[in-house]
C-alpha cells in the first residue's frame, strides 16, 4: 500500500511537470487519437496514461467542441460532457491529444478472465488466466533503473507506553523512464526531526525527500531543494527550500520558478573570538534569540575574512540544534579573530513562504543578456506554530506599527492558584521612590509567601534595562538603566519581504562590458499593521565597467596586458536584500560598520590592473563611499605581485581608508605581505600583516578607544614531499597596542609555534598531527586592570590503519586543548 501511495505521488508530479514542459513537446510527445462511442454513464476515458493540459481537441459530428461543452479531469484522465450539448446515444466522439512518452501502461495486473469451454458442463464459463508482463517495478519505470531503498519494521513497549508498531519505507530511484526523461528520486513515509551531525564536510540529511525530472530543456524538482541564484549586484538567494522548483533552458532563453516552504529566516552574526576559546561560540537570531535552531547545510563561515570549512578534520564544527560553533585546532582563535557567520535558522514563529521566478535573454548573437527576477519571502500572520496571539496582542501588533519596541506586553502576572487554592510565584513586588517618582521592581524569591507572580523577562540591549540574568529564570534587579533585561514580553512581528530587479549586460566588444541595474524592494516589517506602510519600498541601483586584460602594444612594442574597472552604485535607505550582496568585510574595509543602516548609501570604484610581464602584476583601486550626508569614506588599495608560481612569489598589499563624520575622523593604514622561495623539497618563507588605526574628535588629537595597531611577522619553511612526509612550521611574533589616555601604547606581546606533519607514504597508514602553542603576556599596566598572562596549547592527531585490502579500518583521533596551567579540556 505505501509503495502505491509513493508511486501516486510520482504520478502526481509528473502531471505537474508535464504542465510545465508543455513548451517542449515536440521532443518528448506523441499525439494520439482516440475514437469513442458515447454512453449512459457520461464518462469518457482515453488511452493514455497521461495527458498533457489543455492540448485536447475534441470532436462530436465533425464539429469540435468549445471548453464549455466538456469538463476534462488531467490528473484521472477522463471527461464528461455537459448536459446542455445535444447528441444522442449513437454518436461517436473522437479525441485528439498531446500525451508524454511514457513506459508504463494504463493498467497492470497479473491474471485475467478469459472464456473457455467445459466439457463437463458443455457451457462456456469464466476462468482465470495469468498473465505475464504485469505488476512490477522493471513493467513500471523500465530496466534502466536504478532502485534501492529500506524497509524498517519495530515495536515500542515499556512501563509508561502502551505496545505500539512502527514502520517505515526509503525509496531511492535514478535512471531513465523514456528516451528523454530522466528520474532521481528519495522518498520516504518516515518523519524524521533529527539533525544531522556537523562535523563532517559532507552533511547525510536524512530528511531529505524529493523527486527530479530531467529533460534537456526543463528540470522540475518536488520536495526538499536549493534555490542559489545571483541576478545581477543585488538579486542574491540560497535558501533551503521544501516545495516546487522547475527550470528551463531553451536556445537563448532560460528561467526557473520556484514556490515552496521558506524553512528558515536568513541572519549574520560577526564577533571576535576569544583567546584559547576555540568554541563553542553561540550564535543567535534577527533579534538577539539564543533558543534557535539552525537549517542544516545553510551556514556560511568566514574567518578574518576567508570562508573556512565544516568538518572534524577541516576548519570547524557546529551544532546545529544548539546553534553553536567549535573551531578545530586546524584554526586558531584569539581575540583578534574576526568571526562572521551567514545561516538560516527556524524560531518557530509563523509559517513561512517563498515564491521567486526569473528568467535570461540572450539578444544580438549573445552580445545582450537581459534578465528579470522576483523574489518574495515572508511569514503567513494567519498559521503561527509555536505561538499563540489573543485578539489583545493583535491588537497590540496593529498599533505598533514596524517599531518592535512598542510590540510588547507586560510580562508580569499573578500566579495560578495551586490545588488548596493559594497563589504561589517566584517573584515578590517591591515599591519604592526613585528620583521622587515612584516605582516598583521585582525580586527573585522563590517559596516566600509575599511571592505572588511570575515575571519572564526579555533582553534589550546592554544599558537598555533594568535586571541582569544570573540564572535560567533568575533575575535581579540592578537599577534603572543599568541592566540588560527588562520584564516585557516582545510580541513576534511577522514580515515580508518582496524584491524584483532587471539587469542588462551589454558586451560591444570581446574584452569590454557594461551592466546596469535596476532593484526595488518591499519591506513590510509588521503585517498585523498598516502603520508605517508608506516607507516600504526602497530602490538601488548599479552600473559597473569592466575592460578585461588585454594585450596592449605600440608599434612593435609589447607593453604587456592591462585592464580597467568601474562601478557606481547607489543604495537608498529603505532598500532591503533577502541575502548578502556585499563581500563579507565590506563594512570593515570602508571602515563603516558604526554607521547606521537606514541611510542612503552612495559608492564609486575603479581599478587598474597592469602586468608588463607574466611574472610582474600591480593591482591599485580607490573607492569613494557616502553614508547620508554626515559620513565619508575613502579608500585606496594597492598591491604588487611577482611570481612564477613555481619557485618563488613576493606579494605585498597597502589598504588606506579614511573616513570621516561630523564629529570624528579616522585614518587606518593595513598592511599584508609574504615570500617565498622553493628549492629541492624545502619552500622557506615568510609572512606579515600589520595595521595602524587612528581615530580621533575632529577638533582633537587624543586617541579615542576604537584606536588599534598591531605588527605581526611569521617566518615559515615547508617540506613540500619526500617518501610521503609532509611538513609545514611556523613561528609568529605579534604586538599589539590600544590607546590609554589617549596615546597609543603597547597592549600586550603573542608568540605562536605551530607544526604540521601528514604521512602517507605506504596505502595501509595515513597519518595527521597539527600542534599549536601559543604564550600571550600582557604589559604591567594592563595586568594591574586584571588582564592576565594566558597560554594556549592545541593538539590534533588522526592515524588510519587498513590491512588486509581494507578489510580491518583502524582510525585513532585524538584531540587536546590547554588555556592556562589550570584550565584543561581534552577530546576523544
Amino acid at each position: 500500500m505505501k509503495s502505491i501511495k509513493l508511486l501516486n505521488l510520482i504520478i502526481l508530479f509528473f502531471s505537474l511537470w508535464l504542465n510545465f514542459s508543455n513548451a517542449q513537446t515536440d521532443y518528448s510527445t506523441i499525439i494520439v487519437s482516440d475514437t469513442i462511442t458515447i454512453n449512459f454513464n457520461n464518462h469518457y476515458p482515453i488511452s493514455q496514461v497521461n495527458i498533457i493540459p489543455n492540448s485536447e481537441q475534441i470532436y462530436l459530428k465533425g464539429k469540435q467542441l468549445t471548453t464549455e461543452d466538456y469538463q476534462f479531469f488531467y490528473s484521472d484522465g477522463y471527461f464528461i460532457l455537459s448536459p446542455s450539448l445535444p447528441y444522442s446515444i449513437f454518436d461517436t466522439l473522437i479525441v485528439k491529444y498531446r500525451s508524454f512518452k511514457l513506459s508504463m501502461k494504463k493498467e497492470y495486473y497479473k491474471k485475467s478472465l478469459v472464456f473457455k469451454y467445459d466439457e463437463k458442463t458443455g457451457d462456456t464459463i469464466k476462468v482465470l488466466s495469468s498473465v505475464s508482463g504485469g505488476f512490477s517495478p522493471d513493467a513500471i519505470f523500465g530496466s534502466d533503473m536504478h532502485k534501492s531503498g529500506t524497509i524498517v519494521r519495530g515495536f515500542t513497549v515499556g512501563t509508561t507506553k502502551d505496545f505500539s508498531l512502527t514502520s517505515g519505507l526509503r525509496l531511492q530511484l535514478s535512471g531513465k523512464i523514456s528516451d528523454d526523461i530522466e528520474i532521481v528520486a528519495a522518498l520516504t513515509d518516515e518523519n524524521t526531526p533529527i539533525q544531522p551531525e556537523g562535523n563532517t564536510e559532507r552533511l547525510e540529511e536524512l530528511d531529505k525527500v524529493f523527486i527530479q525530472m530531467k529533460h534537456k530543456n526543463v528540470t522540475g524538482t518536488f520536495g526538499d531543494y536549493q534555490l542559489k541564484q545571483r541576478s545581477g549586484e543585488f538579486g542574491v538567494i540560497d535558501r533551503k527550500l521544501q516545495g516546487l522548483m522547475g527550470d528551463f533552458n531553451y536556445g537563448d532563453v532560460s528561467g526557473y520558478v520556484s514556490i515552496a516552504n521558506s524553512r528558515g529566516k536568513f541572519n549574520t552574526n560577526s564577533f571576535n573570538g576569544s583567546d584559547g576559546v576555540q568554541g563553542p561560540y553561540r550564535l543567535s537570531g534577527l533579534n538577539n534569540e539564543r533558543d534557535i535552531i539552525i537549517i542544516a547545510g545553510t551556514e556560511k563561515v568566514f574567518l578574518d575574512g576567508v570562508e573556512v570549512k565544516r568538518g572534524d578534520n577541516n576548519d570547524y564544527t557546529i551544532e546545529y540544534s544548539n546553534a553553536t560553533i567549535t573551531f578545530t585546532p586546524n584554526k586558531l582563535i584569539t581575540s583578534a579573530s574576526r568571526i562572521s557567520v551567514d545561516f538560516e535558522y527556524t524560531d518557530r514563529q509563523f509559517a513561512r513562504s517563498f515564491f521567486g521566478a526569473g528568467t535570461s535573454v540572450k539578444l544580438f548573437n549573445e552580445k545582450v543578456n537581459l534578465r528579470f527576477q522576483y523574489l518574495r519571502e515572508g511569514d503567513d500572520q494567519d498559521s503561527p506554530i509555536d505561538i499563540s496571539l489573543s485578539e489583545d496582542d493583535k491588537n497590540i501588533l496593529s498599533l505598533a506599527g514596524d517599531d518592535r519596541n512598542k510590540a510588547v506586553k507586560s510580562g508580569v502576572r499573578l500566579a495560578e492558584p495551586d490545588s488548596l487554592g493559594q497563589i504561589k510565584g517566584i517573584y515578590t513586588k517591591v515599591d519604592t521612590i526613585i528620583n521622587g517618582n515612584q516605582f516598583s521592581y521585582y525580586v527573585y524569591n522563590p517559596g516566600d509567601s509575599a511571592s505572588l507572580y511570575n515575571v519572564s523577562f526579555s533582553f534589550v540591549g546592554d544599558g537598555n534595562g533594568d535586571y541582569s540574568r544570573q540564572s535560567l529564570g533568575y533575575y535581579n534587579f540592578t537599577g534603572i538603566g543599568k541592566g540588560s533585561y527588562l520584564p516585557i514580553i516582545y510580541l513576534p512581528l511577522p514580515q515580508l519581504k518582496q524584491l524584483g530587479n532587471v539587469a542588462v549586460d551589454i558586451m560591444p566588444f570581446e574584452n569590454i562590458s557594461l551592466s546596469l541595474e535596476y532593484s526595488g524592494s518591499l519591506w513590510d516589517k509588521n503585517r498585523f499593521s498598516s502603520l508605517d506602510d508608506g516607507n516600504n519600498y526602497g530602490y538601488a541601483r548599479n552600473i559597473l565597467l569592466k575592460i578585461l586584460p588585454s594585450q596592449i602594444t605600440l608599434g612593435e612594442l609589447n607593453l604587456g596586458r592591462a585592464g580597467f574597472s568601474y562601478k557606481d552604485r547607489f543604495i537608498q535607505g529603505k532598500f532591503t536584500s533577502l541575502d548578502r550582496f556585499d563581500e563579507v568585510e565590506f563594512n570593515r574595509n570602508y571602515n563603516s560598520s558604526a554607521q547606521a543602516k537606514q541611510q542612503d548609501e552612495s559608492l564609486r570604484e575603479i581599478g587598474l590592473l597592469l602586468q608588463p610581464v607574466n611574472e610582474l602584476t600591480l593591482n591599485s583601486s580607490a573607492g569613494f563611499l557616502r553614508k547620508g550626508n554626515d559620513f565619508s569614506s575613502d579608500r585606496f588599495n594597492n598591491s604588487v605581485r611577482f611570481s612564477d608560481m613555481k619557485s618563488f612569489n613576493v606579494e605585498y598589499n597597502l589598504d588606506i581608508v579614511n573616513s570621516k563624520t561630523s564629529i570624528l575622523k579616522s585614518n587606518w593604514f593595513r598592511h599584508k605581505g609574504n615570500a617565498y622561495y622553493s628549492f629541492w623539497f624545502l619552500k622557506p618563507g615568510f609572512e606579515f600583516i600589520a595595521e595602524d588605526k587612528q581615530d580621533k574628535q575632529t577638533a582633537k588629537d587624543s586617541l579615542l578607544n576604537g584606536s588599534l595597531k598591531y605588527f605581526e611577522y611569521s617566518p615559515f619553511i615547508e617540506l613540500v614531499e619526500v617518501s610521503g612526509i609532509k611538513a609545514l612550521t611556523k613561528f609568529s611574533l605579534r604586538d599589539d597596542h590600544l590607546p590609554f589616555n589617549g596615546i597609543m601604547t603597547k597592549e600586550s606581546g603573542s608568540k605562536t609555534y605551530s607544526l604540521e606533519i601528514n604521512y602517507n607514504g605506504i596505502r595501509e597508514v595515513n597519518t595527521n598531527l597539527v600542534l599549536t602553542f601559543r604564550n600571550k603576556k600582557y604589559e604591567e599596566q594592563l595586568k594591574q586592570k586584571g588582564f592576565l598572562d594566558n597560554e594556549t596549547i592545541l593538539i590534533r592527531s588522526r592515524t588510519k590503519f587498513n590491512f588486509w585490502q581494507r578489510l580491518l579500518m583502524v582510525i585513532c583521533i585524538m584531540k587536546y586543548q590547554l588555556k592556562n596551567p589550570h584550565v584543561y579540556k581534552k577530546y576523544l
